[in-house]
């Protein structure tokens, strides 16, 4: 007789598992994101500004010199979010590089065309990959190879504006 509490016991909590899961809203982690600054592969530096919800610009810059030795790049590029979830955004990247220095294989620059996932782990932190293909030209010639960067963003988020209440 226990043994049957016990099991009904467990059977109805499992079951009432889901039903409060739903009632928990949904929270979009990017969704009040203005300017990030951060850290985004090869450029090192980045500053990233979303003017429009779907909308950002983003600016790389890094250049070394050691040794007589000088390396760098700078980089440009518009963002287009795509596809916006409580956690990942995904998202279209037009980029511009400029290579600075002896240390790039081929062209002096670059033009990418990339997509991009960003995976939010606050609302004010983020980490995003890019992959695509970059079109590379310079005085050795012109050619194509693949374009991979990794980021990571701090966020300053803009602080919603209160609701109105209704009066009854």
């Amino acid at each position: 007789m226990t043994r049957t509490f016990v099991l009904v016991g467990i059977l109805v909590g499992l079951a009432a598992v889901p039903l409060t899961a739903q009632g928990l809203p949904s929270t979009d982690l990017s969704q009040y994101r203005t300017v990030g600054i951060g850290l985004q592969a090869p450029c090192v530096i980045s500053v990233r500004f979303w003017l429009m919800e779907n909308f950002a610009v983003e600016a790389n810059a890094f250049v070394i010199s050691m040794g007589g030795f000088t390396s760098g790049c700078a980089a440009g590029k518009l963002l287009l979010r795509l596809a916006d979830t409580d956690l990942f955004d995904f998202y279209t990247v037009l980029e511009a590089n400029l290579h600075i220095g002896d240390y790039w294989v081929g062209g002096v620059g670059d033009i990418a065309v990339k997509g991009g996932m960003e995976l939010s782990i606050l609302p004010s932190l983020a980490i995003n990959l890019e992959f695509g293909e970059a079109f590379f030209f310079g005085p050795e010639g012109a050619g194509a190879t693949p374009a991979v960067s990794l980021g990571l963003h701090y966020y300053f988020v803009r602080t919603p504006a209160p609701q109105p209440t209704e009066q009854p």
